[in-house]
């Protein structure tokens, strides 16, 4: 958060001096010129003494002020003379709000900071665990493979179609060797954790039943009955 303010401009007194012999624009009188000097302070929440330094011009006898446009070489020359000898002590101090404004920088931009350091580190961490998380249903599913139950839910890889499906379990006949199950026609990712497969009993229909061997199965391969493999078993998850 910036926030501008508007900056005021002071003019400093330094000194006045006579300018003799010189005569003025306005009246033509020698003699009775004064020129003042001016050091410029600029102020908005902080007060700022700069080194820049401007003049008036001022004629005692017709008690007018002379514009610089109305300056002569004569007094331009006196005015650069005299500005060469003054010596002018810079400076730079915050009031109460300048040093308010700095604070709420300070506080906005470190929460700006703070907020992308917390983006980069979740995106440096999540996956991480995320990785944690898959090895650990990776070695579930390997158990969930030697003892099949009704309900589980397997991700088969099918190599009709390139695709992924999720099938659930309906039946398991060790005396024939053979799983039966209902393919859900959704398509999904590999979910690291059982509670993020995004199935429900509606998404498995009566006509999408298979089966397919159980022997083939603890071997994490998907066959069917009469031997030939059309998948390999991705996850397997219980709820």
């Amino acid at each position: 958060m910036i926030v501008i303010v508007r900056v005021n401009k002071n003019h400093l007194f330094l000194k006045t001096i006579r300018v003799p012999d010189v005569r003025c624009p306005l009246c033509n009188t020698r003699g009775q010129m004064e020129m003042s000097f001016y050091q410029l302070q600029l102020e908005a929440g902080w007060v700022r003494n700069t080194k820049k330094i401007s003049a008036s011009v001022c004629c005692k006898n017709c008690h007018r002020d002379v514009p610089v446009v109305r300056w002569d070489k004569e007094l331009d020359t006196c005015y650069k003379a005299e500005k060469k000898q003054i010596t002018v002590k810079t400076s730079f101090k915050a009031g109460k709000i300048g040093k308010f404004l700095i604070w709420l920088n300070i506080v906005f931009f470190g929460a700006i900071f703070l907020l992308l350091a917390g983006i980069f580190i979740y995106h440096r961490i999540a996956p991480k665990q995320n990785a944690i998380n898959r090895e650990g249903q990776v070695r579930q599913s390997a158990q969930l493979a030697t003892s099949p139950r009704p309900g589980d839910l397997v991700l088969v890889y099918l190599f009709d179609g390139h695709k992924q499906t999720l099938f659930k379990i309906t039946a398991v006949d060790a005396a024939s060797d053979v799983i039966k199950a209902i393919a859900s026609d959704k398509s999904i990712d590999v979910p690291a954790d059982a509670s993020e497969v995004p199935a429900t009993d509606a998404d498995f229909k009566p006509g999408n039943e298979t089966s397919f061997s159980m022997t083939d199965y603890r071997s994490r391969r998907f066959t069917a009955p009469d031997k030939q493999r059309v998948g390999n078993i991705q996850m397997i998850y219980r709820k």
